[in-house]
């Protein structure tokens, strides 16, 4: 029974991170305005399409809750770590800027860019979150994880060339072309940076206070909801109001929510799926590890490629398999899934491989790809 509980949590995971990518891209490609017209309006709602995230993942909470009733959730063998509480929750805000930042700019980055372009890409948090580990939290990574990161950033680099070829149909209906190619993966990686400062700001709490990753997730949505609605109010007030295509022009971005069943519906799903995600996500971790969330994880990727192949959303190009193989192979040595025999490796690599060492996943509480 634990053994099949284990499989549905990774299929979950899978699936429901694929409808997450999936369903925000087929949201990006419904029509809300003048659609018989010469100049048709697709949705392109980005900070929504952030606050709706947040939703889904504020949601958490009720599982959260449910599973505090009945049973404690805290280590009570830590009693130098207390536990967090009250308006120390408040601190959970920090983080959800972050995302806040970090979300709104793949919303707008996956307007520009195909789906598996902008899932492949994201692959690349690996590298800034190891990077900003060593510089701000005083971990150690060892020659071959940094040989790994350098065949993800090769990965990532392949992956974001492969694209140039992009044909119009692949691309928003709105932009097409090699500028805003370029234009989607600067902004996802400039996302990845964001989202690698989350990850710091809820390592350097979770280092002093014990704190309950489905109350993490939860809490950084609460506030992610307020803050990013909070936005879309006042930037409204402020200017968004007066241009209807304004990405904070509140009243017109509910009214494209809601004059297309598509979007809507899909909003739902989306919504849905985050709580899902985040569920399946948290329970790998607790149950198995870390380490085998984010190796199951990598075949989100592989899911959203194929899936947008077979709907006719991109065409098939070798480089960008290439890429992708680059990356999911460095992931996984640097995960440790992929043991590479000490015997094929240069004698420069093995260095600092004196006995048992920590590998850096290992020492990562909760994934840092939430989304």
């Amino acid at each position: 029974m634990g053994r099949l509980f284990i499989v549905f949590l990774c299929v979950g995971l899978v699936i429901t991170g694929g409808i997450n990518s999936l369903f925000t891209k087929y949201q990006d490609n419904q029509c809300v305005r003048d659609c018989d017209g010469n100049s048709p309006v697709f949705f392109n709602q980005p900070v929504l399409q952030t606050l709706q995230m947040f939703i889904g993942e504020m949601t958490v909470l009720i599982v959260f809750w449910g599973q505090k009733k009945n049973a404690p959730l805290l280590d009570a063998g830590i009693p130098a770590k207390p536990a967090i509480k009250g308006r120390q929750y408040g601190l959970l805000a920090l983080p959800a800027i972050c995302d806040i930042v970090a979300t709104t700019m793949l919303n707008l980055a996956l307007v520009m860019i195909p789906v598996s372009i902008y899932q492949m890409i994201r692959g690349g948090i690996v590298f800034f979150v190891a990077l900003f580990s060593v510089l701000f939290l005083g971990r150690k990574v060892s020659r071959l994880e940094w040989t790994s990161l350098a065949v993800i950033v090769l990965g990532v680099g392949v992956v974001g060339y492969s694209g140039q070829g992009v044909t119009a149909a692949e691309t928003s209906k709105s932009k097409h072309g090699t500028e805003s190619l370029f234009l989607g993966v600067c902004l996802i990686v400039l996302a990845l940076i964001f989202m690698a400062t989350q990850f710091i700001v809820e390592e350097h709490i979770m280092a002093r206070r014990q704190v309950i990753p489905v109350s993490l997730v939860g809490f950084e949505g609460l506030f992610g909801t307020l803050i990013t609605f909070g936005i879309l109010l006042f930037g409204d007030i402020l200017s968004g109001h007066n241009k209807v295509d304004s990405s904070v022009n509140m009243s017109q971005a509910f009214v494209d929510l809601f004059s297309n069943n598509k979007v809507l519906y899909s909003s739902v799903a989306i919504m849905v799926s985050i709580a899902c995600f985040n569920y399946f996500g948290t329970s790998i971790t607790k149950n198995v590890s870390a380490t085998s969330r984010s190796t199951v994880d990598t075949c989100r990727t592989m899911l959203v490629w194929l899936a947008s192949l077979a709907l006719g959303w991109e065409s098939f190009r070798s480089l960008q398999l290439l890429g992708f193989t680059l990356l999911v192979f460095g992931t996984l040595v640097f995960n440790g899934a992929i043991e590479i025999p000490d015997k094929y490796l240069p004698q420069v690599l093995l260095e600092d491989k004196a006995g048992e060492y920590d590998r850096l996943i290992d020492t990562i509480d909760e994934e840092v790809e939430r989304f």
